[in-house]
């Protein structure tokens, strides 16, 4: 088990996670960021997180540009920053398609 985000890389048009390495992402991205950047985003990586998560068109292209940030950002560990800039990417395709992006 663990968590799919839409608009992904795969071949299935996803990127996936454990539960736990989403958790591990969220520190990696947690420590690169502002804590105003990291306010706008501490929701997707929370064990709480909703089973099925939608988030609006408007607010991905933020979202994306955060982790972008993050995944470049000096105090990010070479082997998550690759992994943090796919997910980026799945977002920016989700915010340029207009579509909800789907976390389950």
């Amino acid at each position: 088990m663990g968590v799919n985000i839409s608009h992904g890389s795969n071949q299935w048009g996803q990127e996936r996670l454990s539960y736990t390495s989403v958790e591990e992402m969220g520190e990696q991205v947690r420590r690169a960021v502002s804590r105003w950047d990291w306010h706008k985003v501490s929701h997707l990586f929370d064990e709480r997180r909703p089973d099925i998560l939608y988030i609006d068109p408007k607010q991905v292209g933020e979202i994306a540009d955060i982790l972008a940030k993050a995944a470049k950002h000096r105090k990010m560990p070479p082997g998550w920053a690759d992994t943090v800039r796919r997910w980026a990417a799945a977002g920016y395709r989700a915010w340029q398609a207009g579509e909800p992006w789907s976390w389950r």
